[in-house]
């Protein structure tokens, strides 16, 4: 390197003379061109309390951070960092209500049961209110792809209360029909969408209930004495059950999952807005 001429290294390389001068020298005193070490900034928490931060998120996930980095003297975007580079993301709690195990093998039986059925018969049925979720949603740290890790899940217990502002059915083949509902739906103003709503529409759409199936929840306006009865009185509509604190798993769900898309993207949010919504829909 001595050897070279340094004005040489300057024309074919095209950098200044300065910087050549500099690594020049560098060379002669270190005898190498290695990257020195950057000394950065020194960290706020030593190893051993990095991994005691990491383990109360193990333990305790839907810990605060600011709560932790009070205890350790920090701001809490440092203990999110140490979180984050132990794989533990900020995210939201996926929610489920909170079952016993009697009710999750109940779940488990009624999916074994069906797991063959064929669908393409079955009309599915739901009510939805259109409110806001009461329910506070927590924050969580946990690693990716563990959403539904029951760690990291926020239970929630559910009501078998509905106020409807609209209930429909859907099949395979489409929406079927979706009627706006005034007020809070009881079993008497849900017999009434039975006959009035539910049994022409089908008639109309299959010419009749030979071969078809009506699938509800267990909500408690649903098993009433008196829609038991109806549901005696007209036999030939039949019904399939379902387990007690059954999965949500009606597809119609992903009907009012695109309502609510819609309406949401409206501004101002009111019923007319809604009615146009469904309108849409439908």
């Amino acid at each position: 390197m001595t050897e070279l001429n340094i004005y040489g290294v300057w024309l074919l390389d095209t950098i200044s003379i300065k910087t050549v001068k500099r690594w020049v020298h560098r060379y002669r005193l270190e005898k190498h061109l290695n990257r020195r070490p950057q000394p950065g900034q020194v960290r706020k928490l030593n190893e051993d309390q990095r991994n005691v931060v990491m383990q109360i998120i193990e333990d305790k996930p839907f810990l605060n951070a600011a709560v932790v980095g009070r205890k350790f003297g920090v701001h809490k975007n440092t203990i999110r960092r140490i979180w984050a580079e132990g794989g533990h993301f900020h995210r939201f709690a996926a929610r489920k209500p909170k079952l016993t195990e009697e009710q999750k093998e109940a779940r488990m039986g009624y999916a074994l049961e069906n797991l063959t059925r064929d669908w393409s018969n079955v009309v599915f049925s739901d009510e939805k209110t259109f409110q806001t979720d009461r329910h506070q949603r927590l924050h969580v740290y946990r690693p990716n792809k563990s959403r539904y890790n029951p760690k990291y899940i926020q239970e929630r217990q559910r009501s078998g209360r509905i106020s409807a502002g609209y209930w429909g059915w859907i099949s395979m083949y489409g929406p079927g029909e979706l009627v706006a509902v005034g007020g809070c739906l009881n079993s008497k103003g849900y017999i009434e969408i039975l006959e009035d709503i539910l049994k022409p529409t089908m008639a109309l759409s299959f010419g009749g209930f030979k071969d078809m199936i009506f699938m509800q929840d267990n909500c408690s306006i649903h098993t009433a004495k008196i829609c038991e009865k109806w549901f005696g009185d007209n036999a030939d509509l039949v019904r399939l059950n379902t387990s007690v604190n059954s999965p949500d798993l009606n597809p119609i769900e992903n009907v009012w999952a695109e309502m609510v898309r819609e309406w949401m993207s409206i501004y101002p949010r009111n019923l007319q807005n809604l009615d146009s919504v469904v309108i849409n829909i439908t």
